[in-house]
């Protein structure tokens, strides 16, 4: 994920930049970088630091957050998907698990059928 993650977020400077109507060199100048290293992060190729992104960022006259417009996305399909749980809701969840395992094969499989059921209609009414 990191790879792409740098990658997208150098596409994402290069097209502002481009925008911008900027060379590499004016960019660099504006944002007290080399243009070598600065063409290297465009590539994906280097790993820029927060405080580099953040001169970036404000020689494009953009948020720091808008540098990483799609690398923000990038890869966190399943991420998205994750459910956190409160404190009590997981104690809830590891009684219930211990529980299942005092049932027989038949009867975990039918609870945990059911479950999935549940999940997907609570999803559904979200």
């Amino acid at each position: 994920m990191g790879t792409n993650f740098q990658a997208e977020t150098g596409r994402q400077i290069r097209r502002f930049r481009q925008e911008a109507g900027l060379t590499i060199e004016e960019l660099a100048f504006r944002a007290r970088l080399h243009p070598n290293y600065l063409g290297d992060i465009e590539r994906g190729d280097r790993n820029p630091t927060i405080l580099n992104l953040k001169k970036i960022a404000e020689a494009l006259n953009k948020p720091v957050a808008d540098i990483f417009g799609k690398a923000r996305t990038a890869g966190r399909s399943a991420e998205s998907r994750a459910v956190y749980l409160s404190a009590d809701m997981d104690e809830a969840l590891m009684a219930l698990l211990k529980s299942l395992r005092k049932n027989d094969r038949k009867d975990q499989a039918y609870i945990i059928q059911s479950a999935k059921a549940l999940s997907a209609k609570l999803r559904k009414g979200r």
